[in-house]
């Protein structure tokens, strides 16, 4: 009897692995299957009705330590979920030309002793920003002035 109740908790363990798990992880795939497809058609119809958008890059100019230790969290502009795209292992989001209301957080990692890391972060905060029709911009977090910048690329 012993036998049988530890053989039927084996199988059980085999069903999870071979069964439950697998579905899971197709469901996931397809999850991120179509909601990379939404987003793809949503950039897409942004960028078709606004064709002179300007691209706002995150923090273009930082090292690679840097962008590993500091992140900008772009929440919102004007009230919408962002447009973003990736560019050369950059990321960024699109506005339309004229001022733009834009909603993020900075947060800030320091290696401490004995692996424990110190995190700071900064509270959601709403900063004004002026974009022309065609130009790229860099938004970045000055750790010393505890602000953000907004300045124009050259290109």
């Amino acid at each position: 009897m012993m036998d049988s109740a530890l053989s039927n908790a084996n199988n059980i363990g085999h069903v999870y692995y071979f069964i439950i798990i697998p579905i899971g992880i197709i469901a996931y795939a397809a999850y991120m299957f179509f909601r990379l497809k939404g987003d793809r058609r949503r950039k897409q119809d942004w960028l078709t009705a606004h064709p002179n958008a300007a691209k706002v890059y995150i923090g273009k100019n930082n090292s690679i330590l840097k962008k590993l230790m500091h992140k900008i969290q772009v929440i919102s502009v004007d009230g919408e979920k962002p447009i973003f795209f990736t560019e050369k292992m950059v990321n960024g989001f699109f506005v339309a030309p004229g001022t733009h209301v834009v909603e993020s957080s900075f947060s800030k990692t320091r290696p401490g002793f004995f692996y424990r890391s110190v995190t700071t972060t900064y509270r959601p905060s709403k900063q004004e920003i002026t974009a022309q029709t065609g130009k790229s911009y860099n938004y970045t977090f000055d750790t010393e002035s505890e602000s953000y910048r907004f300045e124009e690329l050259g290109v």
